[in-house]
């Protein structure tokens, strides 16, 4: 099956000091790269990062890094305070037409993995047929990456500027498979300096500025 994936790396970073988050760094290793990489292992042919209110330092990071990076389509949104669904039909509009499968990522989950990856992908091949929307789910929360095909693509494309994915689950639960999971994984990102020390005090992970 052919897959394309959005990584969500618009925002202003505001409660995180009006940092990037995305370049926070895991071993050295950029978020935004990280990402990148995994979803390549990963088998996603086709990936997009969006990019927003620092598109300068995330484009540099993208050249910097070579390839495969430094190819990676990027899709630059106009209005990143606007909402997640603006960001979402900007990488949407970045991805070639007729994909079996969009997964949906953050630029700064921290502690996603390839088998987490893995496992949306498979989830979403084994769904109903009636499910348009596979979720990871874990301690009563959503996370992310979320997979979704053609259907769902095509009602979000055509959708209200402040609408998205959110609105869209919140409104069509019957067509949303959650995903249990038994880890805090596809559930975690950092939006504040207090998130990044729970996230060295819970999971060991050390996030750092990047250089």
């Amino acid at each position: 099956m052919e897959a394309g994936a959005i990584v969500m790396a618009a925002g202003a970073g505001r409660r995180m000091g009006w940092q990037p988050k995305s370049l926070l760094r895991r071993d050295g290793e950029p978020l935004l790269l990280r990402q990148l990489r995994l979803l390549h292992e990963a088998g996603v042919q086709h990936r997009v990062v969006v990019l927003g209110h620092h598109a300068g330092p995330l484009n540099a990071a993208l050249q910097a890094a070579g390839p495969p990076f430094a190819s990676v389509a990027r899709a630059v949104n106009p209005a990143p305070d606007a909402g997640p669904g603006g960001s979402l039909r900007c990488g949407l509009a970045a991805l070639p037409a007729g994909l079996d499968e969009v997964l949906v990522v953050l630029g700064d989950q921290p502690l996603l993995q390839l088998q987490d990856l893995q496992a949306m992908r498979a989830a979403w091949r084994s769904r109903d047929a009636e499910v348009e929307l596979a979720v990871p789910w874990h301690d009563g929360q959503p996370g992310h990456p979320v997979v979704f095909g053609p259907a769902l693509r095509a009602a979000l494309e055509q959708g209200e500027a402040g609408t998205g994915l959110r609105e869209w689950r919140r409104a069509h639960p019957q067509q949303v498979l959650a995903v249990p999971l038994a880890h805090a994984r596809c559930t975690t990102d950092v939006d504040t300096p207090e998130d990044l020390l729970r996230l060295q005090q819970k999971h060991g992970v050390l996030l750092q500025q990047s250089a």
